[in-house]
């Protein structure tokens, strides 16, 4: 026999919220860009770029209107090509503002290096100009006491040339009055052996240098 009982209420267990208990991700950062080695192989990650950011452009590029009239009045003045005198200052001025030590003034300071600038290429220009004048300018012509030296000098070596035994004045003459002949055209010309022409030489300038050196002392 049933009986009627009256129905027991459980407690419910809260229903915990989608996710709880679980650790938080981390904040979304974009994964760096992928490309391949080939174009059959895998994607491999570009690895970051090193070293801080470049500025987009060179601040001091916005003065270039306000600094080109005195670039060219400079250059005008000190006879400087003014495409040369602005590329340098310029030059300058691009690698103060890429190591970041622009000064505050940068206005000021850009007509002082242009200044400067102007000064450097003007000394190099007259070096120039007169490194040029001394290679175009002729030698001076020699004194009468070099030409009389130097005329007893020549005296004295032909004499000494004259006085080497055997056939060394002749080989040597020849030598001297026509330096292109070759041991052919020499040996037909002194009726020498080819093949001895080169040892005579040497023995002949041997005996003039202790000839010369005996008149020295």
């Amino acid at each position: 026999m049933y009986t009627d009982r009256p129905a027991v209420a459980h407690p419910s267990t809260p229903r915990s919220a989608p996710g709880a208990g679980r650790p938080s991700a981390p904040p979304y950062s974009p994964a760096p860009p992928r490309v391949p080695l080939d174009p059959g192989g895998p994607a491999v990650p570009c690895p970051p770029a090193a070293g801080p950011p470049r500025p987009a452009a060179v601040p001091v590029a916005g003065l270039r209107p306000a600094l080109a009239p005195l670039v060219a009045a400079l250059a005008h003045r000190h006879g400087l090509d003014a495409e040369d005198l602005e590329q340098s200052v310029w030059l300058r001025a691009c690698e103060r503002a890429a190591a970041g030590r622009l000064p505050a003034d940068t206005r000021s300071w850009l007509r002082s290096l242009a200044l400067r600038e102007c000064r450097r290429l003007t000394r190099t220009a007259d070096r120039e100009r007169l490194a040029a004048e001394r290679a175009e300018r002729p030698a001076p012509a020699p004194s009468a006491e070099a030409e009389l030296l130097a005329e007893r000098g020549r005296q004295a070596l032909w004499a000494s040339v004259g006085a080497l035994p055997g056939r060394c004045p002749g080989l040597l003459a020849a030598l001297a009055d026509a330096p292109g002949l070759t041991y052919g055209d020499l040996a037909g010309l002194l009726g020498i052996p080819r093949g001895s022409i080169g040892p005579t030489r040497s023995r002949c300038l041997s005996c003039l240098r202790t000839l010369l050196h005996g008149l020295r002392t």
